[in-house]
């Protein structure tokens, strides 16, 4: 970074920049403006110096076939305008000689090549000259007498020293003026900086006071809907997810040592109880074996929460595979099946052939042993699963659906279900060893796979899970 931008603020670097685009601009506008002056007081002149010779020719006579001005001394042709001086006349020979000079003509040297360029035309010439530290503008025209093939050269002049003082005037003006024009060009770069960058001051102020007990805090940027607006707007609603991503984890924290503290209540007082009092080996066996229960469900607790702090940052690009879905829910079935021995499990299969997506293995049966295991657990004896594959193209998805013949789930309750350690009717939870982290799980898994799972249900109808994952690409 160079130590310009070191030095300077943002405002005062953008405030520059904006003196810098205006005083170019201005230069720019005043450098035409000048010229197109200079034109127009050119021109004024040209027109002048054409009428001039128009009334010379007036005055012309011809004695002796020579040519003459008529009370051009006594009544000398005067300026049109203020950037006129007194005109000047002469007439020239074919070669170039003065025979008629009136009104002081200066000592304009002759260009011969100039003379032979305006040969017959009948337009006249006009030229520009400077003498020493005079300008002069010169109009010439042919002349021809009448009844005779003589020709001559009138010659009109005029100086330019009004222009050049009216020039001068206007450069002098315009750098006088200049400092001013700056100044307030300035001061008005300052302001437009510093209002157009005021959101952007509040949210540096905001974010410095930023903290865990302070995330309610916002903007509420009341300005128009511009970039700047739209950025305060954005702030605001990364502010809301910062506040609702704290909130969620503190309650992950919280319900996740609640959790860990029960059985690990249960069993401290198992131990007090087994050495409370000296025991026969088969009492210590049998202690040793309950707490056995209690140490399981411990290891479960643990891995599941750290399966689940570890799926917003997986990876599974890497780990991904090429995968049958029925195949997949097959071996899952079948695993549930064996995993309640006490109930009889009947799987009513509706599958598209051949439907493959890609993903890690490992959390894909994860996810759907935690559906299968919330819908058969939370069934009767008889439990009756429909299970369903289908191929959305439109989508680009394969669409799992699973339902069940369960007790059901209030609709209430279901916005809440994808939430760790949610339990619907948490005692009966209990009972079955649940700990609220099935389907949040499996929500996890199912978005890092780019997909997503929705849960339908009616109390007394049964569930339905249904599951969208991306489809293979090689298919």
């Amino acid at each position: 970074m160079s130590k310009f931008h070191r030095s300077f603020s943002f405002r005062y670097r953008l405030t520059l920049w904006y003196i810098a685009v205006f005083s170019i601009s201005l230069l720019a506008y005043q450098t035409f403006s000048y010229f197109e002056l200079k034109a127009n007081l050119i021109s004024q002149m040209d027109a002048g110096l054409l009428s001039a010779m128009d009334q010379t020719i007036q005055n012309l006579d011809v004695e002796n076939g020579n040519l003459a001005l008529q009370n051009v001394e006594k009544t000398p042709i005067k300026p049109l305008s203020e950037t006129q001086t007194a005109l000047r006349i002469r007439i020239l020979d074919a070669d170039g000689n003065v025979i008629y000079s009136a009104s002081g003509f200066p000592a304009i040297p002759i260009h011969q090549s100039a003379l032979h360029a305006l040969g017959d035309h009948s337009k006249p010439i006009y030229q520009t000259i400077q003498l020493g530290t005079e300008h002069y503008r010169v109009v010439t025209a042919v002349l021809i007498i009448a009844g005779t093939q003589t020709k001559n050269f009138l010659q009109i002049a005029n100086s330019l020293s009004n222009i050049d003082k009216e020039l001068s005037s206007f450069i002098v003006r315009f750098l006088v003026g200049l400092p001013f024009i700056l100044l307030i060009a300035a001061a008005g770069g300052l302001f437009l900086a510093n209002t157009a960058l005021k959101p952007i001051v509040e949210m540096k102020n905001l974010a410095e006071h930023v903290r865990e007990d302070r995330l309610s805090d916002r903007l509420h940027y009341q300005g128009p809907s511009d970039e700047f607006g739209s950025l305060a707007a954005t702030f605001d609603s990364m502010l809301d997810r910062l506040e609702a991503s704290f909130a969620r984890e503190k309650r992950f924290s919280a319900d996740a040592a609640h959790e860990l503290k029960t059985p690990l209540t249960a069993l401290k007082g198992k131990l007090e109880v087994a050495l409370s009092r000296p025991r026969t080996a088969k009492e210590y066996e049998e202690a040793l074996t309950n707490m056995k229960g209690d140490v399981e469900r411990l290891i479960s607790l643990s891995a599941d929460l750290l399966l689940l702090s570890r799926m917003g940052n997986v990876a599974l690009s890497s780990r991904a595979e090429k995968i049958d879905v029925g195949e997949l829910l097959d071996s899952c079935v079948d695993q549930i099946i064996t995993a309640f021995p006490d109930k009889h499990v009947t799987v009513k299969r509706d599958y598209e052939h051949h439907v493959e997506i890609e993903g890690v293995r490992d959390y894909l049966v994860r996810l759907f042993l935690n559906i299968l295991d919330n819908a058969v657990k939370f069934s009767n004896t008889e439990v009756m699963l429909s299970i369903s594959i289908k191929q959305v193209q439109a989508r680009k998805a394969a669409v799992i659906e699973i339902s069940d013949n369960g007790h059901g789930i209030p609709k209430s309750e279901i916005p809440f279900l994808f939430q760790p350690f949610y339990r619907v009717e948490s005692d009966r939870s209990r009972l079955h060893g649940g700990a609220g982290l099935g389907l949040a799980i499996a929500h996890e898994i199912a978005e890092a796979h780019g997909g997503q799972i929705e849960i339908s249900s009616a109390v007394g109808e049964g569930t339905r899970a249904t599951v969208a994952l991306p489809l293979s690409l090689k298919q």
